[in-house]
């Protein structure tokens, strides 16, 4: 057990330590830029509940988080019209700078921890991550 922890750890420290650069260019937190990848990715999943959800951040953090982001013209709130109590979130053009050069790393990161293993390795990797992250998404924290 210690060593998939230490695996997770490690890996979450690579994964910021890539970030990093980008965070500081654009003058952004990690949280920050976790929400904008988060509401570039998955469109229909996009209000803060399912982003503290889905991602088990602070409220607090999220609603900060949000809140600059709107600031610093990167996304933009809007209700629906049956639904006046749910705030919506969309990631502006302003922002895809960002996520396309945000993608790329991320794309370096997977390549840099997927590095020597086969096909069949990669898929089996993915397979259990996908039940990991279902353990986790079940856990009520």
């Amino acid at each position: 057990m210690l060593a998939l922890l230490e695996n997770v750890y490690g890996a979450k420290g690579l994964y910021q330590q890539l970030l990093g650069p980008l965070c500081k260019k654009y003058d952004l937190t990690d949280t920050e830029l976790i929400i904008l990848l988060y509401l570039a990715d998955r469109n229909p999943a996009d209000t803060a509940t399912k982003i503290i959800r889905s991602q088990r951040l602070k409220k607090a953090v999220v609603s900060v988080s949000i809140d600059d982001l709107e600031k610093k013209g990167l996304i933009s709130s809007y209700y629906q019209e049956n639904n006046r109590r749910t705030k919506h979130l969309k990631v502006n053009e302003e922002a895809k700078p960002i996520i396309k050069a945000a993608r790329k790393i991320q794309d370096e990161y997977y390549e840099t921890l997927t590095q020597g293993l086969k096909k069949e390795e990669i898929d089996l990797l993915n397979s259990l991550i996908k039940k990991v992250n279902r353990n986790i998404s079940r856990c009520p924290l």
